[in-house]
């Protein structure tokens, strides 16, 4: 009991009480400090999250912008090749009609082969 008595006398002096304020200040401190780190991690985290949606966001935009190229090209793609093949079908109608008459005879046309030669 008597050590408890001593205990409580250093508290109750004045050096006593000025040791317990200054150990409830680093207490307070500490405390204040742990939380302060505690919402600068969680500052940091949601300026992480923040930056990921962003470049996500970018990303997305990208993808939508390429997506339209595509589409647009594969239209283009689509409108040549209807072009192209309408080209075709008109060049198969000549050649499936026969020749008109130039008037020219087998004669003539010897006689110019005759000169090309």
């Amino acid at each position: 009991m008597i050590p408890l008595f001593k205990a409580w006398g250093f508290v109750g002096s004045p050096i006593g009480r000025a040791v317990g304020v200054g150990l409830i200040a680093v207490v307070a401190l500490g405390y204040a400090y742990m939380k302060g780190e505690e919402s600068g991690r969680a500052d940091s985290q949601e300026a992480a999250l923040r930056a990921q949606i962003e470049t996500l966001l970018t990303d997305l935009r990208i993808t939508m912008r390429a997506a339209e190229q595509a589409a647009a090209q594969e239209a283009a793609t689509k409108a040549r090749e209807a072009n192209l093949n309408e080209r075709l079908k008109t060049y198969e109608n000549a050649l499936a009609a026969p020749p008109a008459d130039s008037g020219f005879t087998a004669d003539d046309v010897r006689g110019l082969r005759e000169l090309t030669r």
